[in-house]
């Protein structure tokens, strides 16, 4: 990154007010554009637009046979009511019957917005749907065929496997043309579909937030249409929280384990609602690291869960929060009865080991959530775990722990 001088905050400043004015000037309601700036928005916790408010409106089965307006009802999708999904599937069924990769290349797959909606539409779908295993195949057999040339195409397409089939984007080659070489248009674009659909690995990540900054100090972010507009509203606001945020919070890795041994506060907060409401139950491992996202959300801006690791004792593992600005790695789990104080270190040295050969994270954080007790010696997990000699910096926190 470069340095954030008093010239950032006046750029930061001009790129938000023009992408406000953007935002507030568009009216076509839904398309591609403004269906994928709502989304970018959402994503990243920020208000959406006014046109977002207006319903979606039900669109004709012919209106549906034209690709632009089957992606964006793709995008909006999860807030239509079943007769507008029943009616986009039926589209889906004509798409399915043309040629995909006509040799003039007059196709709705090279067009990333347009890729990337009908993916989203087919992600609301079960995952064994055949119409998501179609679309997944014929994005594979581009890649294999070499059909996306274009940095663009292959970045939607890639972004659209991911989104259908995480595991699924080893098979295809991961697109790379420098961000800093490609147009402001194309920039912007990458920015949107990263925030929205996020695929990127941590480099390619850093990358794109690099040649953005570089892009709005030099020359700044012109703007064309809502789709561009919400992404340099994103990155914007982004850049003007790291400007603002006070020294002390700049230290993520304290952040992170103040709230992992805060954790049972919240926990038991959770359980002993006011009022009679129905407490939340927190069960499981599964429990415990949805309620430390929706923690982690309120203080960081990119988290990914459930990224791969490489290949550990011939596995491969999911990573459960990687903050990929802080090279930060958080691991939660839940003890249960019959898991002993040494298999519980067992599985963290597990960790250690996986997550010592990922490129890009250079700290583990491993919360172990104790709620019954059955770890009788906490502070002896933690030693034995964070004094492994990985190269890592590793913290185990095991919560909660009797004071004294």
């Amino acid at each position: 990154m470069v340095s954030l001088t008093p010239i950032a905050k006046i750029s930061t400043a001009a790129v938000l007010e023009n992408a406000d004015a953007v935002l507030s000037a568009s009216s076509r309601w839904p398309d591609t554009s403004t269906a994928l700036a709502s989304l970018t928005l959402e994503a990243a916790g920020l208000p959406t637009p006014r046109f977002a408010e207006a319903e979606v409106p039900a669109p004709t089965p012919a209106a549906l046979r034209k690709t632009p307006e089957l992606a964006t009802y793709g995008y909006l999708l999860g807030r239509c009511d079943e007769a507008i999904t029943t009616t986009w599937l039926a589209a889906i069924d004509h798409l399915r019957g043309r040629e995909i990769y006509p040799s003039d290349r007059q196709s709705f797959i090279y067009n990333p917005i347009e890729v990337l909606g009908i993916a989203a539409g087919l992600a609301t779908l079960p995952v064994d749907d055949d119409n998501r295993t179609w679309f997944v195949n014929t994005l594979r057999r581009g890649f294999s065929a070499g059909h996306f040339r274009a940095p663009m195409s292959a970045l939607g397409a890639h972004a659209a496997v991911s989104l259908l089939d995480r595991e699924g984007t080893a098979k295809v080659p991961a697109p790379y043309t420098p961000f800093s070489e490609i147009p402001t248009q194309e920039l912007l674009l990458a920015a949107a579909i990263d925030f929205a659909f996020p695929s990127l690995t941590t480099e390619r990540h850093e990358e794109l937030d690099h040649a953005l900054q570089e892009r709005m100090l030099s020359k700044g972010l012109a703007i064309g249409d809502a789709a561009e507009a919400a992404a340099a509203h994103v990155f914007a606001h982004r850049v003007n929280d790291r400007l603002l945020a006070p020294k002390a919070l700049m230290n993520d890795l304290d952040l992170v384990l103040s709230l992992c041994r805060r954790f049972p506060l919240f926990a038991d907060t959770m359980r002993a609602r006011q009022r009679g409401r129905t407490p939340f139950g927190i069960n499981d491992e599964y429990d415990v690291q949805d309620l430390m996202h929706a923690i982690l959300d309120l203080h960081f801006d990119d988290i990914r869960p459930e990224e791969h690791t490489p290949s550990y004792a011939g596995n491969h593992s999911r990573v459960d929060f990687h903050l990929p600005r802080s090279r930060l790695v958080i691991e939660a789990k839940m003890t249960r009865s019959g898991l002993t104080h040494k298999e519980v270190i067992n599985q963290l040295l597990i960790d250690v080991g996986r997550y010592s050969k990922m490129d890009g994270v250079d700290t583990l954080v491993c919360v172990i959530y104790d709620p019954d007790r059955h770890c009788t010696n906490p502070r002896g997990i933690e030693t034995d775990v964070e004094n492994t000699g990985s190269r890592l910096n590793v913290k185990v926190v095991v919560c909660p722990q009797v004071l004294g």
